[in-house]
């Protein structure tokens, strides 16, 4: 059986053949993939451009994944509320959007586990997508270099 580890290897190896893949297919230019030569009156070629279409989109956000898996955590932070009421980092705060990634507890695992969220905000208070439960201040928050 492969070990986490060795997934990750062979992700980080597939990420090299998705970015050749998404650059041919002209996607990170143009992301309706109006760069590729097509005949627009062959309805077959227009079938296949949308199928392409939905599978390089996807294939954008796997490398997108794998890619950030990949970056080195710089640092280890605790999230305190400033007087404006986001919450931030020595690093930089948070509000409404930002990505995030933190060491969170709940019902799913037994011990303590990083995600990779947003902040959002529902008129009271900020809160992690798919963890609200979680209290943000005094949260364990990593920051990754980025690409």
């Amino acid at each position: 059986m492969a070990t986490i580890n060795d997934i990750i290897i062979q992700a980080s190896e597939l990420q090299l053949g998705i970015s050749r893949l998404l650059r041919n297919s002209t996607y990170p230019r143009y992301d309706d993939l109006s760069g590729l030569e097509i005949n627009y009156e062959d309805g077959e070629q227009l079938f296949l451009l949308d199928e392409l279409r939905g599978i390089m989109e996807k294939l954008a956000d796997v490398e997108d994944c794998i890619r950030y898996i990949g970056q080195p955590v710089l640092k280890t932070e605790r999230l305190r509320k400033n007087t404006s009421g986001r919450y931030e980092t020595d690093s930089g705060y948070y509000c409404c959007g930002s990505p995030i990634e933190a060491l969170v507890t709940d019902d799913r695992y037994d011990v303590p586990y990083w995600v990779r969220t947003s902040v959002e905000h529902d008129g009271t208070d900020y809160y992690l997508v798919g963890h609200r439960d979680v209290c943000m201040e005094g949260l364990t928050v990593r920051i990754r270099r980025s690409s």
